[in-house]
């Protein structure tokens, strides 16, 4: 796994890796810029470590997996996985995807975690434009759940749910976009709260501590309990909707920032990092305030099922993850959920593909020689978990060409041995690997 970038989200997203078992390539243009980030990573694992997230050796295993490089060819090369992090300039951007490009394997996802900027257009010429995605995580990334998933003109399906399978194994709740637009959904949203307050600001009709306190009051506390449409559905579409065509005429068009802004920025009020923003910041560090923020995010994210309208129903559904490195990107991605169900448990492994740790293809073009070496990764993640091909109950292949159908069914039949889960066999145009011909998933359910 390779972050190319060495700022605030790249060593974020490193450290949320390697705290969930990933090693990670940190790569950066400077040795200077790469120790820097693994500072970050190391101060972050300290301050989970103090909060209790995790003890102190998992800390330093974590820390174990994260190493800096500088030179580009070598890490990429070894890539399965790339997310880009650089800095949100379009030049730096497109000279990154054409180094990207020209050193990883066909093999590998490649995921931008732009906030906004449209890579697609950055990389037109970039190759096999099918496993290019974008992954945006929102700051900081080991603590905020969200990421948007917005495919390409090309990104294949496969890409696609391999990426947000990832993403949920590292505990992160992917959002998938059904095309790219700027700013996503999230900036998109908090553009137009911000617009909106600024032009109050601006117009005089209140100032920040009174924008704030409204927020605070009103939106904010409600918000922790129900989610924005949900809020609509509970004060009823049709006064709503009255509100809107009332309201919406009259809010802000602004273009562009506005005056208050302008003139803070021209005077070097900056916010936290200069002392002073839309508040006097003064007396306290800054390192210290971010890691205060951090704490009470932290202390929220433990707390907020409590408060939650729908949670009570859904925190029975225990789960726990079986992955490790063993079956790290054996497949697709292998790994497992196991969902505590009271007395049985439901395992749940991702798609695979006949792709080795070094993400080679095993079985050469033969779709049944691909099947078995599947199946085989699939039993050994089972046998992690507590359970065995007898307690599969469904497999789901996704073939290349249908043709093969008879040689993989013949595979599943041996396989299985008269013990005939549920199957459904599914045909689709590519996989990660150019030369997959098969993807196989599973579910097994298994008394306590």
């Amino acid at each position: 796994m390779v972050v190319v970038g060495t700022g605030t989200m790249g060593a974020g997203i490193a450290l949320l890796l390697a705290q969930h078992g990933v090693d990670v390539c940190l790569l950066g243009r400077s040795l200077a810029s790469v120790n820097g980030a693994l500072d970050r990573v190391r101060a972050g694992l300290e301050f989970l470590s103090r909060e209790g997230a995790l003890d102190l050796a998992q800390g330093e295993a974590a820390l174990a997996r994260v190493h800096g490089a500088t030179e580009a060819r070598d890490a990429l090369a070894r890539a399965d996985l790339v997310i880009e992090a650089v800095s949100e300039a379009a030049d730096i951007k497109r000279a990154t995807y054409a180094t990207i490009g020209a050193h990883t394997t066909a093999a590998a996802i490649v995921a931008s975690t732009t906030s906004g900027l449209d890579i697609f257009g950055l990389a037109p010429t970039f190759p096999s434009p099918e496993r290019l995605l974008i992954a945006h995580f929102w700051n900081p990334a080991y603590l905020v759940p969200l990421v948007e998933v917005v495919p390409g003109p090309a990104t294949s399906r496969a890409v696609i749910e391999e990426m947000e399978t990832l993403l949920r194994v590292w505990d992160r709740v992917p959002v998938r976009l059904e095309r790219y637009v700027p700013g996503f959904v999230g900036v998109r949203l908090n553009s137009a709260l911000y617009r909106e307050a600024l032009h109050l600001i601006d117009e005089g009709v209140t100032d920040a501590r009174g924008i704030d306190a409204v927020m605070r009051e009103s939106i904010a506390l409600r918000l922790p309990v129900l989610d924005l449409m949900e809020v609509a559905d509970f004060g009823g579409l049709d006064t709503f909707s009255r509100v809107w065509d009332h309201s919406f005429p009259m809010l802000a068009s602004s273009t562009d920032a506005g005056p208050t802004v302008r003139k803070a920025v021209g005077n070097g009020a900056l916010g936290l990092k200069a002392g002073r923003g839309f508040y006097d910041w003064h007396g306290r560090a800054a390192a210290e305030l971010v890691e205060e923020r951090d704490r009470r995010l932290l202390l929220w994210l433990r707390e907020r099922a409590r408060y939650r309208l729908r949670e009570r129903s859904e925190a029975g559904m225990k789960r726990r993850r079986i992955a490790g490195p063993e079956f790290y990107r054996t497949g697709a991605f292998s790994n497992a959920y196991v969902v505590d169900l009271g007395a049985a448990e439901a395992v749940y492994t991702a798609g695979h593909l006949a792709v080795d740790a070094q993400g080679n293809l095993v079985g050469g073009p033969d779709a049944a020689r691909q099947a078995e070496f599947v199946y085989g990764v699939i039993e050994r993640i089972l046998a992690a978990a507590g359970a065995t091909l007898d307690d599969v109950v469904k497999t789901t292949a996704y073939l290349t060409d249908i043709r093969d159908y008879p040689a993989v069914n013949e595979v599943r039949n041996r396989v299985f041995a008269g013990r005939e889960p549920a199957s459904t066999i599914v045909e689709v145009s590519k996989f990660v690997h150019p030369g997959a011909k098969i993807e196989i998933e599973a579910v097994a359910i298994r008394t306590k």
